[in-house]
C-alpha cells in the first residue's frame, strides 16, 4: 500500500528528528526445506523463507513524490444535516431556500495547523455566518508532541502589515494602536519626534516606540505592547480612569498598583477603549503643555489637539438674558441612537445633534447671584482634521440602524459634510449622498477606521439575547478588530495608488477587507464602538512619505552611554570599558559587528496542563521583562571588551529572578541595594535603538527572542544567530553550552549564566562559522555534532572526558 503525508511542500515529514533509511542490500536468500516442530517448540525455530529473486522489495524502492491533490474538506453542520445518502456510496446535498444563503456565504476560516484540538469553526447566529478572520485567536503551541514547534504568525498574516500580539495584559487596546499608527499626521509627527531619555515614563516618547517598530516590522514578525503598557500601569491617571487591569496573578503578592488596577478597571469592555482613546488624546496634550512649561491649551497647538483637538463651546444664557461662555478642548464625540429602533432618523441628524444640543437647566448665575432657569447650548466651534465618534449602542437592537437601508441607501454613512457658522452660532451636517456641495464653507469628511467589537461566546452557546446590554459584555465575551483604510504611503508597493485599501486587523491576524465588509455586521455579532473620519485634503500631505528622525545624536549615545549609573556612589563592579568617541563609532562605516546577550526575570508564572500520560502543555508563559544586557565590541583592537553592560532598574514585583539561567540575585535590580551599573530601561533601550539605526550586525544565541522581550525590532539581515548558523535542515537546536564546549573546548554556565561571557562565547562561534563555511567543511561538521550527540545522549561531561 501507499503511506499518504499532506504536507505544504514536498519537504514534509512525519518526524522532524528522523534519519535516512539505509538501502537494501542485495542479498540472496536460500530456499528452506519442510519444518517439523511440535506444539512446544518454540516460534524463533521456524526459518523464514525467501521470495522470488526476480521481484523487487519494498524497501528497493527509493522516496516517491506524487500529488494527489486537496485533501477533503470538512463540512458545516448546517450542510451536513441536509445530506442524504445514496447507494451507500453517494451523498446528496439538497439546496433548500433556507439555507441557500448560507451555503452562498461559506467562508472557511484561517485555522491554526499547530495546535488543532482549538479549532473554531465559523460561528452562527440566525444563519449569519462569521468569517473566521473575525474570531479570536490564541497564540499558543500544540500538544505535547509538538512543543517545539513554534507558532507560524505568517500563516496569520501574509500582508506586508505587522500585527500585534494579544498574549499581554491589557491588549484589548491591539486595535486602537493600528488605527492612531495609521493614521498618517499622529504617526508621522511620532515619526519626527525625539525621546527624552531623562523622562522615564513618558506616553509620547512609548508610542514613538511602538510606531517605528510596526513601521519597521515585517507582516510575519507581530509586535508588542508591552513597554507602552508599563508605562500606562505607571501612571496615575490611567488607574483612576480605569482603562487598565492587573498584570499579575491573584496568587502572587502584588504592589498597589496592581490592586489598584484592578478595583477601578471600567468593567464594560465596550465602554473601556472610549475611554482609553480620550486618556491618551488628554495625557498627550498634557504632557506636551508640561514640556513646554505652558498653563494654557491655546497658547500651543499640540499632537493630539492638531489631529484630533476641536473646541466645544457652552453658552449658558438666564431667563434675564445674562450669558456666559466657556470653550472646551475635546478630542471626540458621541451619536446617541433612538432607543426606539422604529423611529426613522438619518445618520447625520444625529451627528448633527451630538455636535450641537440645546437644553433646559436649573445652574448658578453670578450676575443674578441666584440658581435661575438657564437655557444651555452646547456647539462645536472649530472642526477637526481627525473626527473620532463614539457609538453609544445601548443594547444590540440598536444594530439595526447600522444595517438597514432609508430609500435604498445605507443608513450608515461612510462620507458626510460639515459647516459651522459662528455668527449664527450652529452647525449643520449633509450626508454625501445628498449631492456635491457647490459653497466652500462646507468640510468633507470620509471613513478612515472604525473600531467595532465582536462577541465571540468562546464556548459558549451560539445564540444571543439582542436585547443585552452593551455594557454588560466583558473581556471573556468580545474582543476588538479595526477597519483601517490604508493609505498608500504605507506600502511602497502601493505608492502609486491614490486611494487606500482597507485592511481588518484583529491582533496579528491581518487580512485585506472592502468596504462591504466594513458595512456588515453579522447578525447581532458585530458592535460598532468607535468611527474615525478624517477631513478631505488633511492626508495629501502623505505623498511627502513617512521618515523618522533619529532618536539619538552620535554624541548624544557617548553621553548617555557615559552617564552615571542610578547607583552612583556606592563601590560598583567595574565589568565594562565605553567607547571612545574619537576612535570607535559603531555602525556600518566603523564597529559593524558586536556581540550581545540578554538576561531577564519574571514577573509571573508560567500556567501549564498536566496529561494524564506525564506531559505538560504551556498554556500561558510567563511574563518576562529584560534585566540585564551586554554589548562587546565584535572588532577592532579591543575585541571582546564589553562597553554596554546595563542593569534594568526594576519597577514591578520579581515573581523569579531565574538565577539558574540570569544569574541575577534579589536586589541586583533595586537601586538601593545593587552593586552594579542600574538604569532605567528607557535608557538602555534607546542605546540599543542607536546601534540598530547605525546599521550593526548583532551576534548572538537566540536573538529572536530576545529582541523580542525587548519590545525592539531589528532587520533580519543585521542579525547573527548561532542558532541557526549551527543546524541542520528539521534537526534540534544546540544549546549555547554544547557549542561552546564541542566547537571551542570550553565548559561555561557551569553554576549559572554570565551575560558578557555568552556574548563573548557567540562571537567566537561566529568566527569558527566562517572558517568551516569557508573551508566548505561546514555540513560535515554539522553532521558529526549530530551524530555525537545521539550517540553520547547529548551528555556533556562525556564531552570533557573525551576532550
Amino acid at each position: 500500500g501507499n503511506l499518504q503525508l499532506w504536507g505544504n511542500d514536498v519537504e514534509s515529514t512525519l518526524n522532524i528528528m528522523s534519519m535516512p533509511l539505509p538501502a537494501a542490500s542485495d542479498s540472496s536468500f536460500e530456499s528452506c526445506s519442510t519444518f517439523q516442530m511440535d506444539e512446544s517448540g518454540p516460534l524463533a525455530c521456524v526459518p523464514q523463507y525467501g521470495h522470488d529473486p526476480s521481484e523487487p522489495l519494498l524497501s528497493d524502492f527509493g522516496q516517491q513524490d506524487m500529488a494527489v491533490g486537496f485533501p477533503p474538506r470538512d463540512l458545516y453542520p448546517q450542510v451536513a444535516r441536509e445530506m442524504t445518502m445514496v447507494d451507500s456510496k453517494l451523498s446528496v446535498v439538497r439546496i433548500s431556500n433556507k439555507n441557500e444563503e448560507i451555503l452562498k456565504n461559506l467562508n472557511y476560516r484561517i485555522s491554526n495547523p499547530i495546535s488543532r484540538q482549538h479549532r473554531r469553526r465559523d460561528r452562527k447566529a440566525k444563519d449569519v455566518f462569521v468569517p473566521g478572520k473575525y474570531l479570536y485567536k490564541q497564540i499558543q503551541g500544540g500538544g505535547p508532541q509538538e512543543k517545539f514547534v513554534e507558532f507560524d504568525f505568517k500563516f496569520y498574516n501574509t500582508t506586508k502589515f505587522a500585527g500585534l500580539e494579544n498574549n499581554l495584559p491589557n491588549c484589548y487596546c491591539n486595535p486602537l494602536l493600528q488605527v492612531l499608527y495609521f493614521t498618517y499626521p499622529f504617526c508621522n509627527e511620532l515619526l519626527r519626534s525625539t525621546p527624552d531619555p531623562n523622562v522615564e515614563f513618558c506616553i509620547r516618547d512609548e508610542l514613538s516606540f511602538l510606531v517605528y517598530m510596526l513601521r519597521q516590522a515585517q507582516g510575519d514578525l507581530p509586535c508588542q505592547a508591552q513597554n507602552l503598557m508599563r508605562a500606562l500601569m505607571q501612571s496615575q491617571d490611567a488607574l483612576n480612569v480605569g482603562v487598565l487591569s492587573s498584570t499579575m496573578d491573584a496568587q502572587i503578592c502584588r504592589s498597589t498598583r496592581e490592586i489598584e488596577a484592578d478595583v477601578n478597571k471600567e468593567q464594560s469592555l465596550f465602554r473601556r477603549i472610549q475611554t482609553l482613546f480620550r486618556f491618551l488624546c488628554e495625557h498627550l496634550h498634557k504632557e506636551e503643555l508640561e514640556l513646554k512649561k505652558l498653563k494654557s491649551s491655546s497658547d500651543c497647538k499640540t499632537l493630539a489637539k492638531s489631529v484630533y483637538g476641536f473646541t466645544n463651546s457652552v453658552i449658558n444664557k438666564c431667563t434675564k438674558g445674562h450669558v456666559t461662555k466657556k470653550d472646551s478642548l475635546y478630542f471626540q464625540t458621541s451619536v446617541q441612537l433612538p432607543k426606539d429602533t422604529n423611529v426613522e432618523k438619518k445618520f447625520v441628524e444625529l451627528l448633527q445633534e451630538s455636535l450641537m444640543s440645546e437644553s433646559s437647566i436649573r445652574a448658578w448665575c453670578n450676575s443674578c447671584n441666584a440658581y435661575v432657569p438657564m437655557t444651555q447650548k452646547r456647539i462645536v466651534s472649530s472642526l477637526p482634521n481627525v473626527l473620532a465618534i463614539n457609538c453609544n449602542v445601548k443594547n444590540l437592537q440598536q444594530l439595526k440602524f447600522f444595517s438597514s437601508t432609508q430609500n435604498g441607501t445605507p443608513w450608515f454613512k461612510t462620507k458626510f459634510y460639515l459647516k459651522t457658522d459662528k455668527a449664527k452660532g450652529h452647525i449643520l451636517a449633509m450626508s454625501g449622498d445628498d449631492g456635491q456641495v457647490d459653497d466652500d464653507q462646507w468640510t468633507e469628511y470620509d471613513l478612515i477606521s472604525m473600531i467595532s467589537m465582536l462577541i465571540d461566546e468562546r464556548g459558549k452557546n451560539d445564540y444571543i439575547d439582542p436585547d443585552t446590554n452593551v455594557d454588560s459584555i466583558t473581556d471573556t465575551d468580545a474582543h476588538f478588530v479595526a477597519h483601517v483604510k490604508v493609505h498608500p504611503v504605507y506600502n511602497t508597493a502601493d505608492a502609486a495608488r491614490k486611494e487606500g485599501k482597507w485592511m481588518l486587523f484583529n491582533d496579528f491576524c491581518v487580512t485585506p477587507t472592502d468596504m462591504k465588509d466594513v458595512m456588515q455586521m453579522y447578525g447581532h455579532k458585530k458592535v460598532p464602538c468607535m468611527l474615525f473620519f478624517a477631513k478631505t485634503g488633511s492626508q495629501d500631505v502623505a505623498k511627502k512619505g513617512l521618515k523618522s528622525t533619529p532618536d539619538l545624536t552620535k554624541d548624544g549615545f557617548h553621553s548617555l552611554c557615559g552617564e552615571k549609573p542610578l547607583t552612583y556612589g556606592r563601590q560598583l563592579k567595574n565589568t565594562f570599558t565605553s567607547l571612545n568617541p574619537k576612535t570607535e563609532s559603531p555602525g556600518v562605516t566603523g564597529m559593524k559587528i558586536v556581540g550581545i546577550d540578554c538576561e531577564f526575570v519574571a514577573l509571573s508564572k508560567t500556567d501549564k496542563q498536566l496529561h494524564p500520560d506525564g506531559s505538560e502543555t504551556i498554556l500561558k508563559n510567563a511574563r518576562l521583562v529584560l534585566a540585564r544586557v551586554s554589548v562587546v565590541r565584535g572588532q577592532g583592537p579591543l575585541k571582546n571588551v564589553c562597553f554596554i553592560d546595563d542593569y534594568v532598574r526594576a519597577v514591578e514585583p520579581v515573581y523569579d529572578y531565574l538565577t539558574r539561567y540570569s544569574g541575577l540575585l534579589e536586589g541586583d535590580l533595586d537601586v538601593g541595594r545593587s552593586k552594579h551599573h542600574l538604569t532605567t530601561l528607557k535608557k538602555t533601550y534607546m542605546k540599543l535603538r542607536y546601534l540598530v539605526d547605525q546599521g550593526c550586525h548583532f551576534v548572538g544565541h537566540g536573538l529572536k527572542n530576545d529582541f523580542k522581550m525587548i519590545n525592539i525590532t531589528v532587520p533580519p539581515d543585521q542579525i547573527i544567530d548561532t542558532v541557526e548558523l549551527f543546524r541542520l535542515a528539521h534537526q534540534r537546536y544546540f544549546s549555547l553550552r554544547f557549542l561552546a564546549a564541542y566547537l571551542l573546548k570550553k565548559d561555561i554556565q557551569g553554576v549559572t549564566h554570565d551575560s558578557i561571557e555568552d556574548a563573548n562565547i557567540a562571537l567566537e562561534l561566529y568566527d569558527v562559522y566562517c572558517e568551516l563555511k569557508e573551508s566548505g567543511t561546514l555540513k560535515a561538521k554539522l553532521q558529526e555534532m549530530y551524530k555525537w550527540g545521539r550517540e553520547n545522549k547529548w551528555d556533556l561531561e562525556k564531552l570533557s572526558t573525551e576532550g
